[in-house]
């Protein structure tokens, strides 16, 4: 079993967050870490769709001002 605490300290570590001061948070404290990371990934799968979808939608052709 993964150790969510030790997840948490993951995640947050490149972010400026040691793991040191995750593990010293309350229960409250780290169940917000833990909304912000799911936010996080949620706004990641929305902008790799989106991108995803720029990427294969086919470009409109422009009309020449010549008609």
């Amino acid at each position: 079993m993964r150790d969510p605490v030790l997840d948490l300290a993951a995640f947050y570590a490149p972010r400026g967050i040691p793991p040191d001061a995750v593990r010293a948070m309350s229960l409250a404290d780290r169940a917000v870490l833990r909304v912000g990371r799911a936010r996080f990934y949620e706004e990641m799968r929305w902008m790799t769709a989106a991108g995803v979808a720029a990427a294969f939608t086919p470009q409109e052709e422009e009309e020449n001002e010549d008609g």
